[in-house]
């Protein structure tokens, strides 16, 4: 009975758990994904994710590509943000993570996102390229 008791409290403890690299944070959005085993980070099955920082936020792409979702990388540095694109569109989702037929979109934009012109260019740029308006952002670009 013990035993049993002490396995129940292991496998409690995982729900919405973030595999290594991950803000601890992020966990409270894991709250309604569904499962005490799933890593929360493959959670973002076929989210639309925009990053911006192509450098700073090149790991949290690829575990976003990891975990099958859609993700467009935005940077003002056009040779950061190429660099950055080929690596993360080098990593592959993780073996059973996408629904069958799916395959994760990654996408670039050059351009500067204080600029009010290209911030509001970039809706559209991210709805053509990932098939709809973004469902998350994060900047890491600290601007």
């Amino acid at each position: 009975p013990l035993l049993v008791l002490a396995g129940c409290v292991a496998s409690a403890s995982g729900s919405g758990h973030l595999s290594p690299g991950f803000p601890t944070h992020w966990t409270a959005s894991c709250m309604e994904k569904g499962s005490l085993a799933w890593p929360c980070d493959l959670s973002y099955v076929e989210k639309r994710i925009l990053i911006v920082g192509a450098h700073e936020g090149q790991e949290m792409a690829r575990k976003f590509r990891r975990g099958c979702a859609h993700v467009i990388i935005v940077d003002k540095n056009e040779e950061e943000l190429r660099e950055s694109f080929l690596d993360v569109q080098g990593s592959k989702p993780s073996v059973g993570v996408c629904p069958p037929g799916v395959k994760p979109i990654i996408a670039m934009a050059a351009g500067d996102i204080r600029n009010a012109t290209f911030s509001w260019e970039l809706t559209n740029i991210a709805r053509l390229k990932l098939g709809g308006t973004p469902t998350f952002s994060w900047n890491f670009a600290n601007i």
